[in-house]
């Protein structure tokens, strides 16, 4: 068996180009759950940008290497179960 997976690895390798190898890794997917509103270009939401920022710092860009969804209450902790099964 595990002979077969070797087999089959090493025949992807030769097909597949590094690139698409690469693309074929799983890209990390975060949540972020705040209680405010959303960011605006007129209001910023300073955690979220933080938590952003701080991701980019790490060498994180959203799309590339990391998925981010985020999640606001608006003002509504009533909302937050909602939010955290979403």
């Amino acid at each position: 068996m595990r002979t077969m997976f070797t087999v089959v690895v090493l025949g992807l390798g030769a097909v597949l180009s590094p690139a698409e190898v690469q693309q074929a890794a799983r890209i990390p997917r975060v949540g972020f759950l705040s209680p405010v509103n959303p960011p605006t270009p007129t209001v910023p939401q300073p955690a979220f940008e933080g938590f952003l920022k701080g991701l980019a710092d790490l060498g994180y860009v959203e799309g590339r290497n990391i998925i981010i969804e985020p999640r606001f209450a608006k003002g509504s902790m009533g909302d937050f179960p909602n939010l955290l099964q979403n």
